[in-house]
């Protein structure tokens, strides 16, 4: 079984079933339906947020990234619509979830797995191990301040709460000399959907998935888990995996932008 498992998804919203919620009486187009719900969010919202309550997301794309005990990458990949139906990537998921011990995520637990779960409950299927059916209680949903099972990095940095707002990815990555936010943000992936760029939306989930785990390292090195040593050599691990995987892609490789705008001595004193 491998150590950890970092993922990041993205989504776009299920039109279909805001139709059926907003627009019961059916006098509404799908894009109509829509626009109004999207209204009534941002208005009970205070003008806040039209973000859709979790049940509507639909995955479009899923990134993963396997490491070892030593922290090495052992996989790294995306699942996306352009070539499986939700079903399908839904289900591979939970499958890729089977073969790892500890999940590591950015606001996984507020977001992430709570649309995964929602979604195999739609597909009909049995997650015996993540609800710890064979346990009593689930280790993955069960004590929030444990991080033996699932170590949800906006939680942690956030003081599980505490601290308010919560800090972005976007900020935290740049804070210590990673890429964070630079062509794609997370409000686009719906346009992008929209217009057919499912490539594009991919790539930018992958670099989201490697952010969330070259933060992770820092954060293990931040509270003693990892020394100044071992993590000098998990970066540079890294860094010779990526450009490994960028060199064997051709040139039209997102990796090596996303090398090249990443500063590792960013952020500390001389």
């Amino acid at each position: 079984m491998i150590r950890y498992l970092v993922f990041d998804i993205e989504t776009r919203v299920d039109k279909e079933l805001v139709k059926q919620i907003y627009d019961p009486e059916d006098a509404l187009t799908l894009e109509q339906a829509y626009d109004a719900a999207r209204d009534q969010i941002l208005k009970r919202s205070n003008q806040q947020s039209d973000f859709f309550p979790v049940p509507f997301h639909i995955p479009i794309s899923i990134a993963t990234l396997q490491a070892d005990d030593s922290y090495r990458i052992v996989s790294l990949g995306c699942m996306g619509t352009d070539r499986y139906s939700e079903a399908e990537l839904i289900t591979r998921f939970w499958q890729i979830f089977e073969t790892a011990q500890t999940l590591v995520t950015f606001n996984g637990r507020g977001f992430d797995l709570p649309v995964l779960e929602i979604r195999a409950m739609k597909q009909g299927l049995s997650l015996r191990r993540y609800f710890g059916a064979d346990q009593g209680r689930s280790a993955y949903r069960g004590n929030r301040y444990s991080d033996a099972f699932h170590i949800d990095l906006c939680d942690f940095l956030s003081n599980f709460g505490a601290v308010y707002p919560r800090n972005s990815l976007n900020l935290l990555a740049k804070l210590i000399g990673l890429p964070g936010k630079y062509t794609i943000e997370g409000d686009d992936v719906e346009y992008l959907y929209r217009q057919g760029r499912h490539k594009e939306i991919n790539q930018y989930c992958t670099t989201d998935v490697l952010q969330t785990y070259l933060l992770f390292l820092r954060v293990e090195l931040l509270r003693g888990r990892l020394s100044g040593e071992a993590y000098e050599s998990a970066v540079v691990a890294a860094g010779k995996d990526l450009m490994e995987r960028a060199a064997g892609a051709g040139t039209d490789n997102f990796l090596t932008e996303f090398l090249q705008r990443w500063n590792p001595e960013l952020g500390r004193d001389s």
